[in-house]
């Protein structure tokens, strides 16, 4: 993410979106009410009947929606139109929706910048300079292939062996040798510094010794983990183990594990709340707020957080549709410790 100005009497900020994590980081950041600004293109018909064609225009919209459309590779962000240029080729008052791509410049105005988004905003700068991690989780049925991103655990694609018990032993090492080659092509195409590998004993053990065997260069950025399967809960297990915790201590996502966990913890030891009320109630004795993000724009969590934030306490945004946000969504989408 790029920040390319602020104006602190209009509260207006110029941002540049560089990768879909920031796209959805955005998501999280413009809410109903906003208004943004970018360009766009919209359907101008001269008269009644004319198909019509369709025109550049920069358009400025009062928000009523934002959301990640993840297989376009977009935010949308969904509202009335209240401004924009060039004016025979826009209606004001009317619905339109601005789609938003990595490296398109938008200007977002909100009331007030809290402070807890315009840390994440910050964060995201400081985050698009550092490696990001790809996780490859194997057995002898197949490979899953993930990212490790802001916005959680992306699984991309998967490989399957096609290995067969009734296959004779040079058949079967042939297609062994053929799911490696593939599983090697895909890590070798991963734009990422760092791949960790894991999965049950010999099935790993084997890419491992082939990957030496044929593409040493690989090595360099591959590392390799003990994980029961390939399925996502592998991937998981392999996000979590020690051997990759140090790859992992500045990512978003280990962060939100650890707080979920310190925060299930004190359930017992009664060191944790949840639930915007209760929240409220214990608000002096708080060290730190976890959130998804699909609860940001009710008001009960508003009134929270703005409280939260004014005692300076640190709050963290989850995102929903991972696990973390998934287990956060069974205590009202917000808690403390």
């Amino acid at each position: 993410m790029k920040i390319l100005g602020f104006n602190q009497i209009s509260n207006e900020m110029r941002l540049e979106p560089e990768s879909f994590d920031d796209l959805y980081l955005l998501a999280v950041v413009i809410n109903a009410g906003d208004t943004i600004e970018g360009k766009s293109t919209r359907r101008f018909k001269p008269s009644e009947g004319d198909r019509g064609e369709q025109k550049d225009i920069r358009v400025k919209l009062s928000v009523e929606k934002a959301e990640v459309d993840r297989s376009a590779f977009r935010l949308r962000v969904s509202g009335k139109i209240v401004d924009g240029s060039p004016l025979e080729f826009i209606s004001m008052g009317s619905y339109h929706t601005l789609n938003v791509e990595p490296r398109d410049i938008i200007s977002v105005h909100k009331d007030e910048w809290k402070g807890y988004i315009m840390r994440r905003l910050k964060e995201a700068v400081a985050e698009a300079k550092k490696p990001r991690l790809g996780i490859v989780a194997i057995d002898e049925e197949k490979a899953s292939f993930a990212y490790i991103k802001g916005y959680g655990i992306d699984i991309f694609s998967e490989i399957y062996s096609k290995l067969s018990k009734k296959m004779n032993e040079k058949e079967y090492k042939k297609q062994k040798e053929s799911f490696f080659d593939s599983v090697i092509s895909t890590v070798g195409n991963m734009p990422v510094d760092v791949v960790v590998i894991g999965g049950p004993g010999f099935t790993k053990e084997d890419m491992k010794k082939y990957m030496d065997g044929v593409r040493k260069s690989i090595e360099k950025r591959v590392s390799y983990v003990q994980a029961s399967d390939a399925e996502r809960s592998g991937i998981r297990e392999i996000m979590q183990s020690e051997a990759v915790a140090k790859l992992l201590e500045n990512e978003r996502v280990k962060k939100e594990f650890w707080y979920l966990n310190m925060f299930l913890s004190g359930l017992v030891s009664g060191r944790a709340v949840y639930g915007a009320e209760n929240i409220k109630d214990k608000i002096d004795d708080l060290k730190l707020v976890m959130v998804n993000d699909n609860v940001l724009n009710d008001q009960g969590v508003k009134k929270t957080l703005d409280l939260a934030d004014s005692k300076g306490v640190k709050i963290e945004i989850f995102n929903s549709g991972d696990d973390a946000g998934m287990q956060l969504v069974r205590f009202k989408g917000i808690a403390a410790i």
